[in-house]
């Protein structure tokens, strides 16, 4: 095994990203485990459920960036959901501000959801590792026994994609675009 491999596969160990997330999610006040379980999938699975084709990710993103307005402000542009860093969410409002063109955003995200391999593995063992940490201590909104009524629902479906929890939603109003880092270094000027 190169190296390469044997690096990406220690920071992408369960452990390893939630060292790396769960820091983040707790500077979040309206933060919910609908959403931990969001960046968990899109970290481990990337965005190819939001993406069944070009036309449909095209209306999608159109609407959106017609219709996201301009807050908040000092949103960063990139946000790494791994700690290699290997795949993000790109915030649509920083990147529109700067004069950034949503066809560079759909053909990053299509490209993206077809570079990046989907972990369902790696998303199970990452959200059931979440769950053993709640239960010796949770943070803020995020507490083991939302774990384990999240994950009941998600269980029964074969744990699906899910939307921002409304409090995340309501605050942040998120806007964003999973891609790699590839793709977001091809797309944002240094």
């Amino acid at each position: 095994m190169s190296s390469l491999a044997l690096s990406f596969l220690l920071l992408c160990t369960p452990a390893a990203l939630l060292d790396y997330a769960i820091p983040h999610w707790k500077t979040e006040t309206n933060f919910r485990i609908d959403d931990a379980y969001k960046w968990t999938y899109q970290a481990t699975r990337g965005g190819e459920h939001a993406a069944p084709s070009r036309e449909a990710a095209k209306k999608w993103l159109d609407n959106e960036w017609q219709t996201m307005g301009d807050e908040p402000q000092n949103e960063n542009e990139w946000i790494a959901l791994c700690p290699n860093g290997e795949i993000g969410r790109l915030n649509l409002r920083p990147f529109k501000a700067r004069g950034g063109k949503a066809v560079d955003i759909l053909d990053a995200f299509l490209a993206s959801s077809r570079e990046y391999r989907s972990e369902p593995k790696a998303f199970a063992d990452a959200w059931a590792e979440l769950g053993t940490r709640l239960k010796k201590q949770g943070f803020g909104n995020v507490t083991h026994k939302e774990w384990q009524r999240l994950d009941a629902v998600m269980k029964k479906k074969d744990y699906p994609a899910v939307h921002h929890s409304e409090h995340y939603k309501k605050t942040y109003k998120p806007a964003y675009r999973i891609i790699t880092l590839n793709e977001a270094q091809r797309i944002i000027p240094n």
